[in-house]
């Protein structure tokens, strides 16, 4: 059955057929057959008496249909294609700044001041993606926002380095 997703507006239809939305969580899904790395859910569909998580690879992109039955017992996993509509944008179109027409927040300028080596001493990778998405105006996973606020004071006492994201 081929699956397809429309990543702009978290669409994934099966032989053309729209999938309700159920959940926009991310969580850790598995690991990529293609490279190994960690595969993250996009998004949970609800399909007869199955859940469908449409999910990525965090290093190559590749994107999967994993397939659940309703007791979260893995059935499968499907190769899902990048619908027309977000095919032509592209899944990382927000990360460019356009020229002239927005300017990154300072937030972001101030984030990305910082060394990457100092953040990964205090945060999680999670959590920095999620400070990353905070300050750029994209989806974060709040959960690891909260836990990135908790550690402030530990990167304030460690490096002098003050945020507010």
């Amino acid at each position: 059955m081929p699956y397809t997703y429309d990543l702009l507006n978290n669409i994934l239809k099966a032989d053309e057929a729209e999938l309700p939305l159920d959940n926009l969580e991310q969580n850790l899904i598995g690991a990529c057959s293609k490279c190994n790395a960690d595969v993250i859910s996009i998004s949970y569909h609800l399909q007869d008496d199955k859940t469908v998580v449409a999910a990525r690879c965090s290093a190559c992109g590749r994107m999967y249909a994993i397939l659940y039955n309703k007791y979260w017992i893995w059935l499968g996993e499907h190769s899902l294609q990048e619908a027309e509509s977000s095919a032509r944008q592209g899944p990382d179109a927000p990360d460019t700044v356009d020229e002239g027409n927005t300017k990154p927040s300072e937030e972001l300028l101030a984030l990305q001041a910082i060394p990457l080596k100092k953040l990964e001493t205090v945060f999680t990778q999670a959590e920095i993606k999620t400070l990353f998405a905070k300050a750029s105006g994209k989806k974060y996973v709040r959960q690891y926002l909260y836990r990135a606020r908790k550690k402030y004071p530990e990167l304030r006492e460690i490096f002098d380095i003050y945020l507010n994201i």
